[in-house]
């Protein structure tokens, strides 16, 4: 499972042998994560076996209040999954894209992702998809890791 971490939009996936599935990180319309509904996606993942969640961190020339957002979705996010007692693992952007050989232009998660992923390409039509696309690319990360 992978999780590409937001405030306000993010992803989650599962990916298993001949499987895949993709999802909206579970957020408020005022920003934050709905950890009981994020909670409810895992588990009806039939308890996956590893997840793995992008690290964040600060990043130069980003808002203090953005920074802090970002920053309370992470720890809703690590705390939820922690709660499910399902092993995790923090991943640093610059490791699962460099892994996979991401270009770095803005786009490239998303065509990749569809190049994995064809059957979820309807999924990831449209440039804001690249949060889903992410979620999904860390957890083929987390699965050649397995």
């Amino acid at each position: 499972m992978g999780i590409d971490c937001g405030y306000r939009m993010g992803g989650v996936a599962l990916i298993g042998d001949d499987y895949a599935e993709v999802h909206d990180l579970p957020v408020f319309d005022e920003g934050g994560v709905d950890v009981v509904e994020l909670e409810r996606l895992i588990r009806t993942f039939a308890d996956p076996e590893h997840v793995y969640i992008e690290k964040q961190g600060a990043r130069p020339g980003q808002g203090v209040s953005s920074t802090f957002r970002l920053g309370y979705a992470y720890g809703q996010i690590t705390a939820t999954v922690a709660l499910t007692r399902v092993a995790y693992t923090l991943v640093a952007p610059q490791a699962w894209k460099r892994s996979l050989n991401l270009p770095r232009d803005k786009d490239s998660a998303r065509r990749l992702a569809i190049q994995w992923f064809p059957h979820l390409s309807e999924r990831l039509r449209r440039k804001k998809d690249e949060h889903r696309a992410e979620a999904l690319l860390i957890a083929l990360y987390g699965r050649g890791k397995i």
